[in-house]
């Protein structure tokens, strides 16, 4: 395990930590005045002087009081602390996921992130807070047992040292296996929250070809992997605490007939007799409770790993660093360039273009060509292999990524829209845009989309919330409200990806007859093979791989 890195994220909570560690260890104090009390108690009680003992009683009230009150004082701590600690974890994993290029994302299936940032951070929060923050305490509690049992009876308590080499094989035999089946078990539980998430996101075509029963099928088969590889690890780690206590109860039991030997012979009093078994019976506790904690220790291990694979990713390049731009002319130059997918045939080969501020070129060709991959490494999602883009004059790599993308406006040809209201989805991108003090530009956004009819149709108008992925809404209207996005963002380049594919004839030609003065001294790459939207080019161009050709509007 890498310390460091742990030390990294608690020391952070360190205070918290601290306070838990303090209270853990108060109440271990508490817990070994406990025994020696109750020890002294018990003597006098068989001695026949128990009456002489009411100070000694009135002891073991206030420890026994004490040791409540700070045991509740620490649990309520670790609660808070653990809760903290996973709410930060959450939050860097979340923070870093999205600093991190398209290409990860790419690689990484959907419900591998979301166990990261629920099951893996759940996981790590409770080793910090819970078992790590408690280590100090168990230690203090066993060793402080040990070196009391010695001052009791330095002979009786050298049984103790042989639970050493007995509990170091039992934890050597068991920890290879938990580390093997807390890997197994993270894996079958990312199963288990992938296979829901896909399944959620085609709900409707699950329906509509009456699959339910395959796929209920289906989850309920992960769900079983899942639970039968956290019984394998729940079983093992069920035996070792109680393994360990055994073998501690045991030599506990040979304490006994050793010392109830020397009471007999006068060498020792019924109190150290009494003093001696609870403090041996108190050790069972912790050595218990450090082998749970070593079981826990493997699983972190497993976690702590896979959280460090994606939080030391460098980011993205250009979010830390790089030339500020406020806002562009629009002028764009395309130099050579060369892309391929990662272990896919290039893409590119070597294609330039040149678009002038304020002008509207259109891109159409065949499917497959990179038109859709040249909007891509505009927006900085990839780099190219070879080649360069410039924007204004200067290369885009050499520019603040955000400060980049927030020169477009890009209309995907399929809507990224979210579960919250229209408003919301419109000023989506815009951190300072509330949508009730917005509500001129917003409107003309939707005016200008041609989604003002079917808005003024809906009960809540710009409040109506649309659902995950904008299901309420048919898939011509989503394309209305990812256009409005782009039209009230007002960016120096508007880049729309098939953006009307879902447009009737009419509302296609509306838009752009509307949309001429709104696009009016901006930059503005279309993807189409639609006549209405080619109409509003300046220019029409044919891409292939390694070129592009001009050509007019009826040969597009």
């Amino acid at each position: 395990m890498d310390f460091g890195f742990v030390w990294r994220h608690a020391r952070q909570f360190r205070g918290e930590l601290l306070l838990i560690s303090g209270l853990t260890i108060a109440s271990s104090l508490a817990t070994l005045a406990v025994p020696w009390i109750a020890g002294q108690l018990l003597g006098d009680i068989v001695e026949g002087t128990a009456l002489d003992g009411s100070r000694l009683l009135g002891l073991l009230v206030v420890a026994l009081v004490g040791l409540t009150g700070l045991n509740i004082a620490a649990t309520i701590a670790s609660a808070s602390a653990s809760l903290r600690i996973l709410g930060q974890i959450r939050k860097e994993v979340y923070e870093h996921i999205f600093l991190m290029p398209m290409a990860f994302h790419d690689k990484r299936s959907t419900g591998d992130l979301l166990a990261l940032m629920t099951y893996e951070a759940n996981n790590l929060s409770s080793f910090l807070a819970s078992t790590l923050a408690n280590a100090p305490s168990m230690v203090l509690t066993a060793g402080g047992a040990v070196v009391l049992l010695f001052l009791i009876d330095p002979a009786m308590a050298l049984v103790v040292p042989i639970l050493i080499p007995v509990f170091f094989v039992l934890m050597k035999l068991l920890g290879k296996r938990l580390r093997v089946l807390a890997k197994h078990a993270r894996q079958a539980e990312v199963n288990v929250i992938a296979t829901a998430e896909s399944d959620l996101a085609v709900a409707s075509a699950i329906k509509a070809f009456a699959s339910e029963e395959h796929y209920r099928a289906r989850y309920a088969q992960a769900v079983e992997k899942s639970q039968k590889f956290a019984f394998r690890q729940a079983k093992i780690n069920a035996f070792v605490g109680p393994i360990v206590a055994l073998i501690a109860a045991l030599a506990a039991v040979a304490l006994l007939v050793l010392a109830s030997g020397a009471v007999a012979s006068g060498e020792r009093s019924a109190g150290d007799l009494f003093a001696f078994l609870l403090y041996a019976a108190l050790l069972t506790r912790p050595v218990g409770s450090l082998a749970d904690m070593y079981g826990r220790f493997q699983i972190a291990r497993g976690t702590l790993a896979r959280l460090q694979d994606v939080i030391e990713m460098p980011p993205e390049t250009g979010y830390t660093s790089g030339e500020a731009i406020d806002r562009a002319t629009g002028a764009i130059r395309i130099r050579d360039i060369r892309f391929s997918y990662p272990g896919r045939p290039p893409v590119l080969t070597g294609l330039s273009l040149d678009i002038k501020p304020g002008e509207i070129v259109a891109l159409t060709g065949d499917n497959g060509v990179g038109k859709s991959t040249l909007v891509k490494l505009l927006l900085r999602f990839y780099a190219a292999d070879e080649g360069s883009i410039e924007i204004d004059g200067k290369d885009i790599s050499g520019f603040r990524v955000q400060d980049l993308r927030r020169q477009f406006g890009y209309v995907p040809q399929r809507p990224l829209l979210f579960n919250g209201s229209i408003a919301d989805n419109i000023v989506f991108g815009q951190g300072y845009a509330d949508p009730t003090k917005n509500t001129d530009a917003i409107e003309r956004a939707v005016r200008l989309a041609q989604a003002e009819s079917f808005v003024a149709r809906l009960p809540e108008r710009l409040k109506t919330q649309i659902g995950d992925h904008g299901i309420r809404l048919s898939g011509g209207q989503g394309q209305r409200i990812a256009l409005a996005r782009a039209l009230f963002r007002d960016p120096p380049i508007y880049i729309l990806d098939e953006a009307t594919s879902m447009y009737d004839m009419e509302s296609e030609a509306a838009f752009v007859e509307d949309c001429v003065d709104a696009l009016r001294d901006r930059t503005v790459i279309i993807i189409t093979h639609r006549q209405a939207s080619l109409a509003l080019a300046d220019r029409i161009l044919r891409v292939s791989p390694e070129k592009v050709i001009e050509i007019g509007l009826e040969e597009a």
